[in-house]
C-alpha cells in the first residue's frame, strides 16, 4: 500500500498530466497522445515503459499503442532500451519536439497563400468588402509569419 505521500505526488501528477493533455488537446490532438506526451515529460526518471504508461493513464491497450506509433511517427517521442532488459522505454524526443514546434510555425504560411490565392481569384467580386477583409488576413499573417521566421533565425543564430 502507498504511502500517504506517495499517493499526493501520484495524484498530483495524475493532475498535472490531465491539465497539460487538456491543453495539448485544445491545440487539436488527440486526448491519449497528449496525455502520454504530458506524461513523459513530467516523469522522473523522463522514461516510461508502455505497462507505466498504460497503468497510469489507466487506458487500453490499443490506445496506448496507436497514440505512442502516432507520436513516433511524427517523430516526438522515441524509445531507447538498456542492456540487459528487453523492454523499450519512450521518451519525448526532445529535438524532434523543437522541429515539430518550428514546422507548426512555418507551416502558417500555407494558410497564408491559401487565402492570397482565394483573393486573385475574387479579384473581379462583386463584394469588395470581403475581399479586403481577406486582404487583411494575408497582410497580418504575413507579418506574424515573417516575424516568427525572423524569430526562429535569430534563435538558432544563438544556438550555434
Amino acid at each position: 500500500m502507498a504511502s500517504p505521500a506517495t499517493k499526493r505526488r501520484t495524484d498530483s501528477l495524475s493532475e498535472k498530466v490531465e491539465q497539460m493533455g487538456i491543453m495539448i488537446e485544445q491545440m487539436g490532438h488527440a486526448p491519449v497522445p497528449g496525455r502520454i506526451m504530458s506524461y513523459l515529460m513530467l516523469s522522473e526518471p523522463p522514461y516510461r515503459d508502455f505497462y507505466e504508461i498504460q497503468e497510469f493513464l489507466k487506458a487500453s491497450k490499443s490506445s496506448v499503442s496507436t497514440a505512442l506509433n502516432q507520436l513516433m511517427q511524427g517523430g516526438v517521442v522515441n524509445y531507447i532500451t538498456f542492456s540487459g532488459d528487453r523492454k523499450r522505454y519512450f521518451q519525448i524526443n526532445t529535438k524532434g519536439l523543437l522541429n515539430t514546434i518550428k514546422q507548426q510555425y512555418k507551416q502558417g504560411q500555407v494558410l497564408n497563400d491559401m487565402v492570397s490565392e482565394t483573393l486573385l481569384h475574387r479579384k473581379n467580386s462583386e463584394f469588395p468588402r470581403f475581399n479586403r477583409e481577406l486582404n487583411e488576413v494575408v497582410e497580418f499573417s504575413s507579418y506574424v509569419h515573417n516575424g516568427i521566421k525572423k524569430l526562429i533565425d535569430d534563435w538558432e543564430k544563438t544556438r550555434k
